[in-house]
């Protein structure tokens, strides 16, 4: 069961420091334990779907625990690093943000490269770009780099997945933060008409740029 809106924006949830998290809340373990266990891609499937479920409920602890499970049964499966990497950015609302967003697009980057057709991975590491790009304006830094990324993938995601609502609605808020507005209402209507309810802060915040 994948997320129906995996838009970080709509659903972030805060967060508390990395060092808080047990050892079976970060990814992979955090890198400290590697269970050997016989390999079962049935069960590890089983298992991210538990994680999308829990996901969907804002459990993100017990979301991270299941696509671990996942992980560890199939070091493979595109869905436990997809899930890692869902769950790095919604922390991102809380603390260590920069780094749980870079943390995010490197757990996306390895799941798109273990399934390259799928368009939501694609779309959702294009978000995490733009959440990102958009950190680093807001600090006075350079985001254009993040910004350059998130839209070649958006472009890709909705090539390959063009009638999935959220893939719109992102690229909309991408291109809001770039100061493209007038593409940003192209999007977020094309993301309505898909069956996407966008936020309202997002639309009010739109409507104020475009006056």
């Amino acid at each position: 069961m994948k997320p129906t809106i995996p838009a970080i924006l709509l659903l972030l949830v805060a967060s508390v420091f990395a060092e808080d998290y047990e050892m079976n809340e970060l990814p992979m373990y955090g890198g400290e334990h590697i269970p050997e266990v016989e390999q079962d891609k049935a069960n590890s499937r089983a298992a991210s779907e538990l994680g999308w479920k829990h996901l969907a409920k804002g459990d993100l602890s017990t979301a991270m625990k299941r696509f671990n499970q996942a992980w560890m049964l199939d070091r493979k499966n595109p869905e436990a690093f997809w899930g890692f990497g869902i769950v790095m950015g919604r922390r991102a609302a809380g603390s260590d943000t920069e780094e749980n967003l870079e943390e995010s697009i490197r757990l996306l980057t390895k799941a798109r490269e273990l399934n390259p057709a799928n368009g939501r991975i694609t779309g959702d590491l294009a978000f995490s770009h733009s959440l990102l790009g958009n950190l680093r304006e807001s600090q006075g830094g350079d985001g254009r780099e993040n910004f350059g990324k998130a839209d070649a993938l958006f472009a890709e995601a909705f090539r390959m997945d063009p009638k999935y609502p959220p893939i719109a609605a992102n690229w909309a808020v991408l291109k809001f933060y770039t100061g493209d507005y007038k593409e940003a209402r192209k999007l977020i209507t094309e993301a309505q008409a898909l069956g996407c309810t966008p936020d309202p802060e997002f639309l009010e915040d739109l409507g104020r740029k475009e006056k």
